[in-house]
């Protein structure tokens, strides 16, 4: 009997569609489109046979899965996108019109406008929220928030992702112990004794609490006269209740050497809790980027990994609001795997590449782009 050949490449392909469309709430997946996908990529990557009979079928199939995983990842992107717009049926409704208008629910019923952070990250995580729920489409969704409001909760803790540690990046914070060692220095020179550092989008409160560490530790109990305004602000407010706490387990101080941590730390429940001297130098505060005031005469701005939930316009007017709350030569501190937009260099001079760290040009200084 001859032996039955099969595609292993039709296998590996219908594994990774499958993966890619499951958090795809904003496209149709239905099984004819899906079928469609297939036939897509199938038509574009070689097919390769092998009997159902080999012994090392599966060892062959890991093997073109490795071989075949860049060309077919790439058509895979083709299909879906050529697929989602020509569906071979009629769609039951406008999946982009439905995600606006749950983005300004949202906006009317709490006060958040997500309308220019990056919508492609905004769906993955709203995708998660569907899928906890066991839904299929967001209009589903936006009727469970209306009658559930206490899903709001549990949606902006999904969408709010924060993920900090004190000293995070410990090579950016050798660089910002010498930034602040300076600032100090010209305060107690000058006859403006007053010290402004602002920490936007702050999540749990380690980074303004490694702010206030450094600061203790370059002024080494003296106060020379000086008052220190340190602001955490954040729009999710479990979080901001959270960093008030200062009660924070073993994995999000270790990069706290130990004497900083028998200094500024005591045990407390099998975690750490941030000592009374280091809390009462920090502010904790609700505050929008995308709307609200900001601060001024600010020395140095913290806001590092929040540029990547914004679209360019919003990241263009952010951080022109930022350049004006600075004060003249401020400091501005980015995430490491985020970049200062073209225009913002016309406004900002690079510090610190590599750890993301700018100053504000005077404006005497800027020149016409």
């Amino acid at each position: 009997m001859a032996s039955k050949l099969r595609n292993i490449i039709e296998d590996i392909a219908r594994d990774y569609l499958n993966s890619a469309l499951t958090l795809r709430y904003d496209i149709c997946t239905c099984p004819a489109c899906k079928n469609d996908m297939l036939a897509y990529i199938l038509s574009r990557v070689p097919a390769k046979y092998v009997t159902t009979e080999e012994g090392a079928l599966h060892t062959v199939i890991q093997q073109s899965r490795v071989e075949h995983q860049a060309v077919i990842g790439r058509v895979i992107i083709e299909a879906i996108e050529v697929i989602s717009k020509n569906p071979r049926h009629k769609l039951k409704e406008d999946k982009n019109k439905v995600f606006s208008l749950l983005l300004e629910t949202i906006k009317e019923n709490r006060g958040l406008d997500f309308t220019h952070y990056h919508q492609e990250l905004l769906k993955r995580r709203i995708a998660i929220r569907l899928r906890a729920n066991r839904m299929e489409t967001y209009s589903e969704y936006l009727r469970y928030l209306i009658n559930n409001p206490e899903e709001y909760d549990k949606l902006f803790a999904t969408l709010c992702i924060n993920v900090s540690e004190f000293f995070r990046d410990p090579e950016v914070w050798k660089k910002i112990r010498q930034i602040l060692k300076n600032i100090v220095e010209d305060k107690i020179k000058s006859s403006n004794p007053y010290i402004c550092i602002w920490s936007a989008g702050c999540a749990d409160g380690e980074e303004p609490y490694s702010i206030a560490i450094l600061l203790k530790e370059i002024l080494k109990d003296k106060t020379y006269n000086l008052h220190i305004d340190i602001s955490g602000t954040d729009v999710d407010k479990k979080s901001l209740a959270f960093a008030q706490e200062a009660i924070y387990e073993k994995n999000l101080i270790k990069n706290v050497d130990k004497e900083l941590l028998d200094k500024y730390f005591e045990p407390q429940d099998n975690c750490w809790r941030v000592k009374k001297e280091i809390r009462s130098m920090v502010n904790f505060y609700y505050l929008d980027l995308t709307g609200q005031e900001y601060k001024k005469n600010v020395d140095v701005i913290f806001c590092r990994n929040v540029f990547i939930y914004f679209d360019r316009g919003l990241q263009e007017q952010i951080l022109m609001k930022f350049y004006n709350a600075l004060r003249n030569d401020g400091y501005l501190v980015m995430g490491k795997s985020e970049t200062l937009i073209s225009e913002a260099k016309h406004i900002f001079s690079e510090v610190d590449l590599d750890c993301r760290i700018f100053r504000k040009k005077e404006v005497n200084s800027i020149t016409s782009p």
